[in-house]
């Protein structure tokens, strides 16, 4: 009978000492969030597309991209952090806002890509915005809506 109490508390201390390993790899994990216009220019002549992006602690302004250009950014996640970073998107007389990151897994929740991915790229076309991770699966993730008045 004893053995068996002994087992359980090394058990569990070994258990321990594995997750406090794993969470030293996840603590200072960098992200990078790209945001990509790869509206043709050649095709619709409102290519520019203006965006704001912000967080609950960095609000990072508002940026006209220019077809083939780009606006981008890095962060720090810990284990224990719930970053999330929204943007709203504006063409022409289309619009759409949702989160760019919100996890730490696959950059989106639900996002069928690599889990272990450090890169959030979202491509912008004129059908919608796309997610590809740092493996280059991608898919199409929103439509654009409407602009609203």
């Amino acid at each position: 009978m004893s053995s068996s109490y002994i087992k359980s508390p090394f058990l569990l201390l070994i258990i321990l000492f594995i997750n406090i390993l794993n969470l030293k790899n996840v603590v200072a994990s960098s992200f990078h969030v790209q945001v990509v216009n790869n509206i043709d220019p050649t095709r619709f002549p409102f290519n520019s597309i203006k965006l704001h992006c912000a967080s609950k602690d960095n609000d990072m302004g508002f940026h006209d991209i220019t077809p083939n250009n780009q606006f981008e950014w890095t962060f720090k996640e810990g284990y224990f952090s719930n970053t999330l970073f929204f943007c709203h998107f504006w063409w022409g007389l289309k619009e759409r806002a949702f989160e760019v990151f919100n996890v730490f897994h696959g950059c989106i929740k639900n996002a069928p890509l690599n889990p272990d991915t450090r890169l959030c790229k979202w491509t912008i076309t004129d059908i919608g915005f796309f997610l590809e991770d740092d493996k280059g699966k991608k898919y199409i993730a929103y439509a654009w809506e409407p602009l609203k008045k």
